[in-house]
């Protein structure tokens, strides 16, 4: 499939998924999402998909960064408490060009920058590396697809990304402690996938369920349905009972619903409901609706990072 017919796929997927949304308004996406879908899909049809680590990711708590910024400062304070000469050893293949929503055209990073961008990497990455415990980090490194900027550390490709998903997962696996089974898991507002994508590769999920809003549940589904094609996916589609579908998504390893849906689930249905950054973008109502919700579905653990 050409790039412009997989676009016009992407499109129409992304028509449907709101169709859906719209029978529910308390979902409607707030003002702030609304201006970012009209970016995010105008950055899309300029790059492609193929390439949404260097445009979408940006917006998906990923960020390019100089040594100024709060975010630099923070990581690298971390790294100082136990610091390590692997950071000094991390480096960039290629260029780094970028698309930003805030210009109008790519932008390729300084030798400066890409410096900045080449430490802060390797600090988070070391700054997880002690954060580990369950060390999933041995079988995973960043994946080629979505073309990421190629930042590699003693021959394995490794990204802000995938060292802030093993954090998180490490203290949801802590928090739901040893010898248990793995857990059903509820991500509201799932960026890009990155978080499933550790708990699916590693299989500590069944299943990891997706709620958000399009373009992100188009993004996260075409992302693990590629990364990840021997996984069984359970994807997006309109239904009335959850009683229709409650066995085709029990043997899912990653399942894909509009925000919505997630009303048609029954009480303590997972074991774990998980949110990365996305209250604070919500209306106050909304995030009344999503807490009441949490708190009713799962049965075990809320885990909020905001």
């Amino acid at each position: 499939m050409n790039q412009s017919d997989l676009i016009d796929d992407f499109e129409a997927l992304t028509k449907r998924m709101e169709m859906e949304l719209e029978r529910d308004s308390r979902f409607a996406p707030s003002l702030f999402w609304k201006d970012l879908t009209r970016k995010n899909l105008a950055m899309l049809r300029a790059d492609g998909i193929a390439n949404f680590k260097r445009s979408l990711s940006q917006n998906y708590f990923n960020w390019i960064v100089d040594r100024k910024s709060s975010v630099y400062r923070n990581v690298r304070s971390q790294w100082l408490r136990r610091p390590t000469l692997r950071p000094w050893r991390t480096r960039i293949e290629g260029k780094a060009t970028i698309r930003f929503t805030n210009m109008a055209q790519p932008k390729t990073l300084t030798r400066d920058e890409l410096n900045d961008y080449r430490l802060m990497v390797g600090y988070m990455w070391d700054v997880m590396l002690r954060l580990d415990a369950a060390g999933l980090h041995r079988t995973l490194a960043e994946p080629e697809i979505g073309n990421p900027i190629r930042t590699v550390q003693s021959g394995k490709r490794i990204s802000q990304d995938l060292a802030h998903s093993i954090i998180a997962a490490n203290a949801v696996l802590e928090a739901l402690g040893a010898n248990t089974s793995p857990p059903r898991i509820a991500e509201i507002g799932a960026g890009s996938g990155r978080l499933a994508y550790v708990f699916a590769a590693t299989r500590n999920a069944a299943p990891y369920c997706i709620f958000d809003i399009p373009p992100a549940l188009c993004v996260s589904q075409w992302y693990i349905s590629n990364v990840l094609p021997d996984r069984r996916i359970f994807q997006f589609r309109p239904f009335d009972r959850f009683e229709d579908v409650a066995e085709e998504i029990a043997n899912a390893d990653v399942a894909f619903f509009s925000a919505n849906q997630i009303t048609k689930f029954p009480p303590g249905y997972f074991d774990v409901v998980l949110s990365i950054s996305t209250l604070p973008e919500m209306s106050r109502s909304q995030v009344d609706l999503y807490l009441n919700l949490f708190q009713s579905l799962s049965r075990r653990i809320i885990f909020l990072k905001q």
